[in-house]
């Protein structure tokens, strides 16, 4: 079953958690008693970055305490693509987050690891490359001699406007529920470059050829949070949220029960809920995330091809 199939409910006031209906617990695991109802008493949407700050995913609750605190705003949704994305030096601070996530928390996390490795080796495909080539045009160079583009000094942002060459995507639905899955899920990470262009003559072509001489690497995760569209983000309780096994377990009609959260109301959480909260609250900001950037010496040439 895929966490994006549980049934739909209905919320018992405008600032609640969707709540399962008829969910069930039992004092112990393997017990032969009956299954107590549990009472269900509402549980506040915006309450959630307080359960995950109790299960310590601090920057979880950071980046959702951000939307709850900002004025209601819908991302559009052509800002998700890679045609449509708007120009990151001319971003509002208010669609713009940019202190909340840093690599060096990310880096914690296995998902960021792989795709550092990733991107690192995407520093070179003929995609880069041809990118390098557009991002050095772009800067103003003529196609010879010494020129320089990045710097270990830009933001990720000014680095996603001019010297970013590649991607790498991390994360996937089948991670484990962690601060890193509750925060972005499947994102992005980028790598861009600093370093400068030579013009060197290769003897055994008998012709000039420029190069660029790649000085730093520059990794950083850019991603989107808003709740457009239909997505399933948990069964939550005021404390945490279940399991994908304990999720998987309520939602399954002779599946066991719940075990050691008797008592306690648990609500599914969606996407809509979250737009239902806006519309009726008029808060709820959606925005772009930038991390820091991480640099790493790389010392690494590429050949773009002959001087002009």
């Amino acid at each position: 079953m895929s966490l994006k199939d549980f049934q739909q409910t209905t919320a018992l006031g405008p600032n609640a958690l969707f709540l399962l209906e008829n969910a069930t617990v039992e004092t112990k695991p393997g017990g032969h008693h009956q299954p107590k109802q549990i009472v269900i008493d509402e549980l506040p949407l915006s309450k959630l970055p307080v359960a995950m700050r109790k299960m310590g995913w601090h920057t979880s609750a950071a980046l959702m305490q951000r939307w709850f605190d900002s004025p209601g705003w819908q991302m559009p949704e052509e800002w998700k693509g890679e045609e449509g994305q708007p120009d990151p030096l001319r971003l509002s601070k208010a669609a713009c987050e940019e202190t909340l996530v840093r690599m060096n928390w990310a880096m914690r996390f296995k998902q960021c690891q792989e795709a550092l490795k990733v991107a690192e080796e995407r520093l070179n495909t003929r995609n880069a490359i041809d990118r390098l080539k557009v991002l050095l045009r772009k800067a103003g160079w003529d196609g010879k001699g010494t020129f320089a583009l990045g710097s270990t000094e830009f933001s990720a942002r000014e680095v996603d406007a001019t010297a970013q060459v590649n991607i790498a995507r991390m994360g996937s639905s089948f991670d484990v529920l962690d601060d890193m899955y509750g925060a972005l899920g499947r994102a992005t990470l980028k790598v861009g470059v600093a370093g400068r262009t030579f013009t060197k003559l290769d003897n055994a072509l008998g012709e000039a050829r420029n190069y660029f001489q790649i000085e730093y690497a520059g990794f950083y995760i850019r991603d989107h949070y808003d709740f457009n569209g239909p997505q399933f983000l948990g069964i939550w309780t005021a404390e945490r949220v279940l399991t994908k096994a304990e999720m998987i377990s309520v939602t399954t009609p002779d599946g066991p029960s719940i075990f050691n959260v008797q008592g306690a109301a648990i609500a599914k959480v969606t996407n809509d809920d979250f737009r239902a909260y806006r519309a009726k609250t008029g808060m709820g900001g959606d925005f772009l995330i930038y991390s820091d950037v991480l640099w790493k010496e790389v010392n690494q040439v590429i050949d773009l091809g002959p001087a002009t």
